[in-house]
């Protein structure tokens, strides 16, 4: 008996190279599409979970009305993480004016957090919770789940024991499709398992 999940990233976003957090930033017709092709082989679907952002939650919509007998369940700690005063600024400008803080966060974002925004250990603690708590509703079910990068990496982190230091260091694409199952035994701790990682 298993519990299989499918993570989904949302596609290319319209408004360029923004940070894009909470930021809310519809999808651009190619990173629509991106999402519907990587979908399409896609069956069985039990319950379709997204973030609350118009880039997720546009598609799980439709998706929702595609696979009739789906649930459609919005899930506002599956968020990106809060950029705080970085959200929605172009980065090439931000290199600019804030390089060194944003050299900073990129190289450990777990020490160097963005002005008034969320620290890593704040948003990997909501990713997590929420990601348990679907786990223990929704076991036994096929699971797609609409999110972003950032989520997709602590979740995928929780999965394989990593610590949060290296988490850029996996790369999630827009449209990526991974695919983690839990494997249940009676007696036995569960057993996840990363079947697939960067499709798209």
């Amino acid at each position: 008996m298993k519990t299989s999940i499918r993570l989904l990233r949302h596609g290319i976003c319209e408004g360029g190279n923004i940070f894009r957090g909470h930021w809310d930033s519809p999808l651009s017709s190619e990173g629509h599409q991106q999402m519907l092709t990587a979908c399409t082989a896609l069956q069985d679907i039990d319950v379709i979970i997204c973030s609350p952002l118009q880039r997720c939650r546009q598609v799980a919509e439709e998706l929702a009305q595609q696979y009739s007998n789906s649930d459609l369940l919005i899930e506002e700690d599956l968020k990106e993480i809060n950029f705080g005063d970085w959200e929605g600024v172009n980065i090439e400008e931000l290199m600019k004016s804030q390089q060194s803080q944003l050299e900073a966060f990129w190289s450990d974002p777990v020490s160097n957090c963005p002005p008034n925004g969320e620290t890593m250990a704040d948003f990997n603690q909501r990713v997590c919770q929420a990601w348990h708590n679907i786990l223990q509703q929704y076991q036994y079910k096929q699971i797609l789940l609409i999110t972003h990068g950032g989520v997709i990496r602590c979740i995928l982190a929780d999965v394989l024991g990593m610590s949060l230091r290296p988490l850029s260091r996996i790369s999630v694409p827009h449209a990526c499709l991974s695919q983690i199952d839990i494997f249940h035994e009676a007696g036995k701790p569960d057993w996840p398992q990363l079947i697939s990682h960067g499709l798209n």
